[in-house]
């Protein structure tokens, strides 16, 4: 019998003929389409049809990022305490943010739709999203084979990315086309067929899932966090994300600041920079998991790494460019994208096998938490150094920090990891 050491190209191949993660996949790509379509339609609303100002769609961004920071860590303890329920909850998930978008343009078209109400409904949307998200982390290790989880990660992280790429092209279209409302109906009827597809999952859940009750849901919720500090794998990967999100906010203020007001590109050329990003990015998730088992895991991820955080540097010439300032930022996402997915496919491979499935949910959630925090953070530090200073300041801090989120890695014990196997044997024992 196989262990999850020996991963090769064949049992890659194979993952599509696993039919549970056929129906995970396709409900993925219809939710993943229909939210990246409201990234743009939902503020385009607020703008266009509630005439929010400038300040209320900030909050309403708040609301959208608030349920990251405030629920992480209980929904991750709830995913892990009622460990038979995890598809559940994800069907759940996506019927409740299907039945919440749908209200919204109802509420316009009956005559009483407010941007108050709109921030209750994207922070419940938000709400509903995490608990997707934690469990969907938690349930992908158990219908796949150890052998078949890199490539899951992606052709799931590919698959992100492509949506990314046209789903907000296609949600300002439809805005443009049919209206805001309308786009927001689309998004609904996204969650809706991803509820559909996972509601064809046979899973049978792993008894050895089950979460001890030790002392309260406050005490099992910041576990995750314990353990996600003191783990020899997960430590570096969580320092590392933390300080991209940070610098990396801070990078891509600067810079729009710079492309839009002192370079003057139009919308247009700045918006086929990151579709190059994304293409990149769906390169890199797609055939990343091949490289692996030729190169060594750890080697893959930390040159990889490097490669995707450095090439923010490469916009430190941006005021030397000239008329190649277009080509030179192209070729600086689409490095960085195709550098960054096949990193974050084996990242988050890693984190999966590194931790047993009765903590997988708390570990997420802490690992969600302490990153996704940095990015408000980022967001607050980029606006203050390019208003004191200028925007390309901003610019050149940020790339070089998000440069050095790699030596996180670099200096750690992944590096020497052969397989993604050998991270298995360093779980912590569980009490």
């Amino acid at each position: 019998m196989k262990t999850v050491t020996e991963i090769t190209e064949s049992d890659q191949r194979r993952t599509w003929k696993n039919a549970n993660f056929r129906h995970l996949w396709r409900g993925s790509a219809a939710s993943t389409l229909g939210a990246e379509i409201a990234e743009i339609a939902m503020p385009l609303f607020a703008i266009i049809t509630l005439s929010a100002s400038a300040a209320q769609v900030s909050v309403m961004r708040i609301a959208q990022f608030l349920p990251f920071l405030v629920a992480t860590l209980p929904v991750g303890f709830m995913i892990d305490k009622w460990w038979r329920a995890r598809l559940r909850w994800m069907i759940g998930a996506d019927v409740a943010r299907a039945l919440l978008i749908v209200v919204v343009p109802l509420t316009v078209w009956a005559g009483f739709g407010d941007i108050t109400f709109l921030y209750a409904v994207v922070f419940t949307v938000a709400l509903f999203t995490v608990v997707y998200q934690v469990a969907d982390f938690a349930v992908l290790p158990t219908i796949v084979s150890p052998t078949q989880l890199v490539d899951a990660n992606g052709k799931l992280s590919a698959l992100h990315s492509g949506s990314e790429i046209a789903g907000r092209g296609l949600g300002g279209l439809l805005v443009q086309l049919l209206s805001a409302p309308v786009a927001l109906l689309l998004n609904a009827f996204g969650y809706l067929i991803s509820a559909l597809s996972l509601s064809r999952v046979r899973w049978t859940p792993d008894p050895s899932a089950a979460t001890p009750d030790a002392g309260g849901s406050w005490r099992e919720a910041m576990r995750g966090v314990g353990l996600t500090l003191r783990h020899r794998y997960l430590r570096p990967l969580l320092g590392e994300a933390t300080t991209f999100n940070l610098a990396n906010e801070i990078f891509l203020l600067g810079l729009l600041l710079y492309l839009v007001r002192d370079a003057g590109l139009s919308p247009a050329a700045i918006g086929l920079m990151f579709t190059a990003g994304g293409a990149g990015s769906f390169l890199g998730a797609w055939f990343g998991a091949r490289i692996a088992g030729r190169f060594g895991y750890g080697r893959v991820l930390v040159v990889t790494l490097i490669a995707g955080n450095s090439a923010p540097l490469g916009a430190l010439l941006a005021q030397r460019a000239g008329s190649a300032l277009i080509p030179l930022m192209c070729a600086v996402f689409a490095i960085m994208g195709v550098g960054i997915g096949i990193a974050n496919v084996h990242a988050v491979s890693l984190r999966q096998v590194a931790v047993a499935e009765n903590v997988r949910g708390r570990v997420n959630a802490a690992y969600r938490l302490i990153s996704w925090g940095a990015i408000p953070v980022g967001a607050a530090l980029g606006g203050v150094i390019a208003t004191r200073a200028n925007p390309f300041t901003a610019t050149c801090i940020g790339a070089i920090g998000v440069s050095c989120a790699t030596l996180w890695v670099v200096f750690s014990q992944i590096p020497h990891l052969r397989s993604i196997g050998q991270a298995a044997t360093v779980t912590p024992p569980h009490r």
